[in-house]
């Protein structure tokens, strides 16, 4: 039914450890297998195509595939040649994909691309089948923060008393990822922005709640390119509770606490963001 193209060189520099970008494609092709939809890599067999990276190698591909069919993204950077040209040229191709719908409203009001032409789509996510041994109180997730908010964070968990383990971005496999989750009561969030913000949703799925530090603009480009933004694209209440100034933690951690056993975040996965769900978002977007 679908052609997938991508190259293994997108995450080669990364060690060993587990990228976003690697993780969209692992858990797309673990979607796809597990609903059974047939597809190809890197070879024109059926008659949609998704272009899941745009750098030279994927342009190439590009322009031998006949452009009515080709889906394109998530991975795509909007300041290179190869992004401008997507942009810049939405008659090649039949739709562009985000993973969430921030990204989506940058490229339709900064970026010029025409509403109709592109969608947002998050990657599915697996849906762990563990249990709980919890042997401390909290994980933190430290992602592109600044040091002296994480050094606020610890300050005020150990002002309480509670246990604590952190987690840095990159710094750890998939495997201690989920162990660790399994062994606290909550997370403690304290992250960038997150085009879909795939390891977050896997606290998620691990039935974690949350306490989110949250952020509201994305300016990584400066302030031109500023716009709204978050670290948590994909969430509701039943998930945790959210926060954006440090003078609002303690009330909201008050909150958070005394409702920890009410949250049921992997219910947000299941119904939101799992893989079956995920695949039939896609095939949508690819098909119609």
């Amino acid at each position: 039914m679908i052609n997938l193209w991508y190259d293994e060189s997108y995450w080669a520099h990364r060690n060993g450890i587990v990228s976003g970008p690697e993780k969209v494609v692992k858990n797309l092709i673990k979607s796809l297998d597990q609903e059974s939809v047939p597809y190809a890599v890197n070879c024109d067999r059926y008659e949609y195509n998704f272009l899941l990276q745009y750098n030279a190698l994927g342009h190439s591909k590009h322009e031998k595939l006949e452009h009515e069919s080709c889906v394109i993204g998530p991975q795509y950077w909007g300041w290179d040649a190869y992004g401008k040209f997507l942009f810049e040229n939405p008659q090649y191709y039949k739709q562009l994909v985000t993973p969430s719908d921030w990204v989506t409203n940058q490229l339709v009001n900064q970026f010029n691309v025409p509403k109709t032409k592109v969608s947002s789509w998050p990657v599915g996510i697996e849906l762990f089948d563990t249990e709980k041994k919890v042997e401390k109180d909290c994980l933190i997730y430290y992602k592109r923060r600044d040091e002296q908010e994480l050094k606020s964070v610890i300050d005020f968990l150990e002002s309480k008393e509670l246990s604590y383990e952190i987690f840095g971005y990159g710094n750890y496999s998939q495997d201690q990822f989920i162990d660790t989750c399994n062994k606290v009561k909550f997370c403690f969030l304290l992250n960038g922005t997150e085009s879909q913000g795939i390891a977050v949703q896997e606290i998620m799925s691990t039935n974690t709640p949350i306490l989110v530090w949250d952020v509201t603009l994305w300016n990584d480009m400066g302030e031109e390119y500023s716009t709204p933004a978050t670290s948590i694209p994909y969430w509701d209440n039943q998930c945790g509770e959210v926060f954006y100034e440090c003078s609002d933690l303690d009330m909201t951690f008050d909150k958070f606490y005394d409702r920890l056993e009410e949250y049921t975040p992997k219910k947000f996965v299941e119904e939101n963001l799992s893989f079956k769900k995920s695949l039939q978002l896609l095939l949508n977007i690819v098909v119609n």
